[in-house]
């Protein structure tokens, strides 16, 4: 029987800089000119993982299952919700992620789910579920 998808999605956020002068419209839009923060060759990074429920659920509605899907939208939005709820914070929303399956060679089904990882090693440092 195959393992369902578990409801998390994994953020990575890296630290950032003001890497010019402000936007002369950054009063009215809240821009700023931020880049990637590079020490000896290599980002400063986070990697969040976040845990989700389903509202709706929670409400009465019927319960969906989490898939590839659901996963991708939801990490988008929550990539960018995070961005608005540290602007106080030099880090931003680099990358998200979804579960990957661990799948059974012989019979194909899905055994269990991995969490990514940071990944690109040689360019970045990473530190797990840290508070920001």
């Amino acid at each position: 029987m195959p393992v369902p998808m578990p409801a998390i999605v994994t953020l990575i956020v890296c630290k950032t800089f003001i890497a010019g002068p402000p936007d002369q419209n950054a009063g009215w839009t809240g821009h700023e000119n931020r880049d990637w923060k590079v020490e000896h060759g290599m980002m400063q990074c986070r990697r969040l993982e976040v845990q989700l429920f389903d509202q709706a659920e929670a409400m009465g509605a019927a319960a969906q299952p989490f898939n590839r899907q659901r996963c991708q939208r939801a990490s988008i939005m929550l990539g960018v919700s995070w961005d608005q709820a540290h602007k106080g914070s030099s880090y931003r929303t680099w990358r998200v992620a979804c579960p990957v399956p661990i799948v059974d060679t012989r019979t194909g089904e899905v055994i269990a789910w991995k969490m990514p990882e940071c990944g690109h090693r040689d360019t970045v440092i990473c530190e797990t579920d840290t508070a920001i």
